[in-house]
């Protein structure tokens, strides 16, 4: 998965949806199982996003290189992380994996294209992948993740907008599987490592 970093790190400030995700996390997290969290947080989520607001124009900044993905918050008491991903026009991710941690997934801007994959078989160093679901997240749409999870792949498929999407993970994702399309149905697996501003 390429992401790029943003030069917006320096002059980064909060806003106001920021805020509410984090007191909704918190509130969230004390249950301590991610079978409740995840859905107590999509839950929460999708209340906060009636009502988004303007995002901050650092936020929106993309890079010709990929996606931009930026670290807003990591709680100093419950080490989970909030990313938000900026895609331009056409941008998408490879197919990947999220390790071994849950996630809450959210649209704030824009439409996300969300194609998820079934492993059909294992050939030696490579894996057969299948799509399973494609799903379109309009903005205001919430999906949850929990382990293990179906792997997948997303884009913007707009042609005009930046698409912003925000994401919490349980603990800081860094490391993940990406699948690298090889032949027909036939990816290799590669290890990647995650960078965010």
């Amino acid at each position: 998965m390429r992401m790029t970093l943003s030069a917006a790190a320096s002059r980064r400030e909060s806003f106001p949806l920021l805020d509410d995700v984090i007191v909704l996390a918190d509130i969230a997290m004390a249950s301590n199982h991610p079978q409740k969290i995840v859905p107590a947080l999509a839950e929460g989520l999708r209340g906060a996003l009636a009502d988004v607001g303007a995002l901050p124009a650092w936020l929106l900044e993309t890079s010709a290189d990929g996606p931009v993905r930026r670290e807003l918050y990591r709680s100093p008491e419950f080490d989970y992380q909030v990313i938000a991903i900026a895609w331009a026009p056409g941008q998408g991710s490879g197919v990947h994996d999220h390790a071994d941690t849950w996630g809450v997934e959210a649209v704030l801007r824009g439409e996300l294209e969300v194609l998820d994959y079934r492993i059909a078989g294992r050939h030696k160093a490579l894996t057969e992948l299948r799509p399973a679901d494609h799903r379109p997240l309009p903005a205001g749409s919430v999906i949850g993740l929990l382990p293990p999870h179906h792997l997948h792949a997303c884009r913007n498929a707009g042609q005009r907008g930046v698409t912003v999407s925000l994401h919490i993970y349980g603990k800081p994702l860094r490391d993940v599987t990406r699948y690298v399309h090889e032949h027909e149905a036939l990816y290799r697996e590669e290890k990647a490592r995650l960078t965010s501003v």
